[in-house]
């Protein structure tokens, strides 16, 4: 009997044995396959987040509501406010001749914020209480796209300050160029500092100027409903 194995049969055992070992390692993703299987998982990521922000983007914007102040108690206080003419005679001693009818307003946010630096008025009454006061060329330098008319306004406490009458977005009345030192000047806020608002022509120069009255309500912290603006403004 032969103790030795022959060359063939040695060779026959590693075989088995090279195999028995292959078996034994994990099997690698072929590189090229492994690329393009992270290349199909990242698009379909990007495809996924595209989707959801254009869903997003597509859904209405939903603003927070406008908390108002509908109180039958700021009501008949300005009520009662309405009522009082101020006398503008006291803002501009001396150079006054005749006023418009008043414009009233409650000092809006936009109206002191100073990247606006303008205070809005009523077209409507601008247009059939202020406007008749001026003559053609003056009519024609407020126009939509024109530098506005310059003006002189009148405040509490002595305050006057140049700005400007115009136009702005065809025809919303405004004053500007001056608005945002004169609320400073006159320690004016939103919400609780109500104006009352006259033109009137100077007497010596024949310049359009206007004449601004405040009133404070310190329990006015808010915008006015609709409710309330329509039984006091309108």
């Amino acid at each position: 009997m032969r103790n030795s194995i022959s060359d063939v049969e040695a060779a026959y055992i590693l075989l088995e044995l090279r195999n028995h070992y292959q078996k034994q390692l994990p099997k690698e993703i072929p590189r090229d396959h492994e690329v393009a299987l992270q290349a199909s998982e990242a698009h379909q990521f990007h495809s996924k987040k595209r989707k959801a922000e254009k869903v997003q983007y597509m859904q209405p914007l939903t603003r927070k509501p406008v908390e108002e102040d509908d109180s039958e108690e700021n009501l008949i206080k300005l009520l009662e406010w309405n009522k009082i003419m101020p006398d503008f005679g006291e803002i501009c001693i001396g150079v006054s001749e005749g006023f418009s009818e008043p414009i009233r307003k409650q000092l809006r946010e936009s109206d002191i914020k100073d990247d606006q630096s303008r205070l809005m008025l009523c077209k409507l009454q601008v247009k059939t209480r202020m406007l008749p006061l001026l003559n053609d060329s003056e009519n024609r330098r407020i126009s939509h796209g024109t530098e506005g008319l310059d003006v002189s306004v009148y405040g509490p406490d002595g305050v006057v300050q140049e700005m400007k009458f115009k136009m702005w977005s065809v025809d919303t009345p405004v004053l500007t160029s001056g608005w945002k030192e004169f609320v400073a000047k006159s320690d004016l806020k939103k919400h609780c500092d109500f104006l009352t608002i006259s033109m009137f022509r100077h007497i010596e120069t024949r310049k359009i100027c206007f004449a601004i009255h405040s009133t404070r309500f310190d329990s006015i912290t808010k915008p006015l409903s609709k409710r309330i603006m329509k039984a006091v403004f309108v």
